[in-house]
């Protein structure tokens, strides 16, 4: 049986909390393969994810690790194909055919197409980073080109646009220029710190120290408890909050209070 011909598919942003991982045809989720992709991330390699929608849940069919990496790292979205109207069988039948080197559609190039097609969430992510000085694209050594386009869907989706637009102003004006300040683990972490405390004077209190807040951050994903509480973001927020309280007495009422 060919379950390309008894269904059809289509490319949507799914919450990883709607999915579901099958079983009974997929080999078992190895927790080292998870670990792996968690250090080695690179969101340019993500691609997408293959779920069948079906009673109500999309169920994964190719992505299972990436999936669970995502939620580790703190992603609450993921760009999937999703297959509909396939039965159980059909879907192992799916899994069993697919051909293994087919190109995935990466989620820049997912983005893109939600530009081109007039999605509203795609239009105001990008008209929020041209606002502030950014641009999409891949690549990691420009500060001014994003290619964290999972991060920039999971702070909207977690924290709303305004969320989106304070994160970009904030690290343009603390870290202009520097790499790695406007990847993946600083936006998220930067995003989470809004969310929690708002603008406070963030800028003038965390210049010119990204490069021991990322040393520490470093170590803190490294050493400190990974439970599915602590995401990446939050470890990085705790970072920053760390950074920001230093030089403050103990009683000031500047110091920021940290609360997992």
């Amino acid at each position: 049986m060919n379950a390309n011909k008894t269904t059809n598919q289509n490319i949507q942003h799914i919450a990883l909390t709607d999915m579901e991982p099958e079983s009974g045809y997929q080999r078992a989720t190895n927790p080292a393969q998870v670990d792996n992709i968690v250090k080695k991330f690179d969101e340019t390699k993500l691609g997408t994810l293959t779920v069948s929608a079906r009673g109500g849940k999309y169920h994964i069919i190719d992505g299972a690790h990436r999936a669970k990496a995502l939620r580790i790292l703190g992603y609450s979205h993921a760009p999937c194909v999703v297959l509909n109207g396939l039965t159980f069988e059909q879907e192992a039948e799916y899994f069993r055919s697919q051909n293994e080197d087919k190109r995935l559609i990466k989620p820049l190039e997912f983005f893109k197409a939600g530009l081109v097609s007039g999605d509203a969430d795609c239009v105001e992510i990008y008209r929020i980073i041209r606002t502030n000085g950014f641009n999409i694209g891949s690549g990691s050594k420009d500060f001014h080109r994003i290619s964290a386009i999972q991060a920039l869907f999971t702070i909207t989706g977690e924290y709303g646009f305004e969320t989106l637009d304070d994160t970009l102003f904030l690290i343009a004006s603390t870290w202009n220029g520097v790499t790695k300040a406007s990847q993946s683990e600083s936006l998220l972490g930067v995003a989470e710190f809004v969310n929690r405390y708002g603008m406070a004077d963030f800028a003038d209190r965390m210049k010119e120290k990204f490069s021991a807040i990322f040393y520490d951050y470093t170590e803190a994903a490294r050493t400190r408890a990974s439970s599915s509480s602590v995401t990446a973001r939050k470890k990085f927020c705790r970072v920053l909050v760390e950074h920001y309280n230093k030089g403050l007495a103990a009683n000031s009422r500047k110091r920021l209070k940290w609360e997992v």
